[in-house]
């Protein structure tokens, strides 16, 4: 009998795995992935970034431990003679806003540097100062975090799957087709394959894909898959070195090795399932933005880009953690990370395995984010970018 089943082995499911391996309970465990290559998964496919520009204090906590953790990955998460380099790269972050914003970003940044990160408030010509070849003109304050990062995240999964392998985690091929259970309690999952296996827990931590595992229970969380497509281009001039930049109009570019990337916020977007690369997004739409925010991405040569999903709350935008306390009480929920799970998974992970082994958050809080309040239909009040 296996006693933990975590259904899903992405960041989040092979996180937990070690974490718990870690804490002894390896021969409790089973991962079950129906995905091993991760051909579709939402992890290898993420935009990378460990941002501390956050709304919430809680979710500034968990980048703050995700940069650590990330910063010293080969030593922390031990995968033995194979060490995994994941590619830690401090980049920065900016948050462009103007108008009503300016107020959300002056509260976002006292309690951000307040909470221990290294936030700084910049009005235009600050702006103009730093980033000579980038145009403010709508531009009334940004909030700059010089100390984010970025990784791999395709290496980083590979690093906790590898971790939780050396440590005897048994990662089992197949998919969840049904979940019993007695109202009370989960009792078993049943695979594409016929096998079942019984467990005394069961985590959910399916993605894009856990609204389907909740069904099984008869439990609806709000989260749908959110397509984000990422562009790579490169420009025809020069241009100064500059932080990773997140516009008002849902714009993000970066530097990405000899050049950039670029993308849009998913939140808002039609949900669904579209692995479909509409390069006419970067010509129509992300091209003329970034041609307005500076001259040097006027002449641009297009190079290709992926798609990737986020697992999208449409509550409020930040992840749903913990026992289903009202439904089946050994059925934990992992999911909803709209665009955070890579940043968070060290945390997040953590945290349930604390819960799991020790029936309470010891490291993290993660009180905050259960589903209480998806049944209370109560959002959390966030005012920094949820996605």
């Amino acid at each position: 009998m296996s006693k933990i089943i975590i259904i899903g082995g992405g960041v989040i499911g092979s996180g937990l795995a070690w974490h718990l391996a870690k804490a002894g309970a390896t021969a409790d465990v089973v991962v079950i992935e129906p995905d091993p290559p991760y051909e579709f998964a939402a992890t290898p496919r993420a935009f990378g970034g460990i941002r501390f520009v956050q709304g919430l204090r809680e979710n500034l906590e968990m980048s703050l431990y995700g940069r650590e953790i990330y910063e010293n990955f080969t030593t922390t998460v031990d995968t033995g003679e194979d060490p995994v380099e994941i590619g830690f790269h401090e980049c920065g972050y900016m948050f462009l806003g103007y108008g009503d914003m300016v107020r959300a970003f002056e509260a976002d940044h006292k309690m951000l540097c307040d909470a221990g990160g290294d936030v700084r408030l910049m009005d235009r010509a600050a702006l103009e100062a730093l980033m000579p070849s980038f145009n403010f003109a709508d531009v009334d304050a940004a909030l700059y975090s010089p100390h984010d990062a970025r990784i791999d995240p395709h290496a980083a999964l590979q690093g906790y799957r590898r971790a939780a392998i050396r440590l005897g985690i048994r990662y089992l091929k197949d998919r969840v087709v049904d979940i019993e259970h007695n109202g009370k309690q989960a009792l078993s999952v049943k695979l594409e394959s016929g096998e079942k296996v019984d467990g005394d827990i069961i985590v959910n931590a399916a993605n894009c894909w856990a609204p389907d595992i909740c069904r099984m229970v008869g439990m609806e969380i709000p989260v749908e898959p959110v397509r984000r497509q990422t562009f790579f281009f490169d420009i025809q001039g020069e241009i100064e070195a500059f932080p990773g930049v997140r516009d008002h109009t849902g714009l993000s570019v970066r530097p990405d090795g000899a050049g950039f990337v670029t993308g849009k916020t998913a939140a808002g977007r039609d949900a669904g399932f579209n692995w479909d690369l509409d390069h006419r997004e970067f010509d129509d739409d992300l091209w003329p933005l970034m041609a307005h925010r500076s001259p040097s991405f006027e002449a641009v040569k297009y190079k290709g880009g992926w798609v990737g999903h986020y697992d999208q709350n449409r509550l409020d935008g930040n992840p749903i953690l913990g026992r289903w306390t009202d439904g089946l009480e050994n059925f934990i929920v992992a999911a909803g990370f709209s665009g955070h799970g890579l940043q968070h998974a060290p945390a997040v992970t953590r945290g349930l395995s604390e819960l799991i082994l020790h029936g309470e958050y010891r490291s993290f809080d993660l009180s905050l984010f259960s589903y209480r309040r998806v049944i209370e239909n109560t959002p959390i009040p966030d005012s920094g970018p949820t996605s």
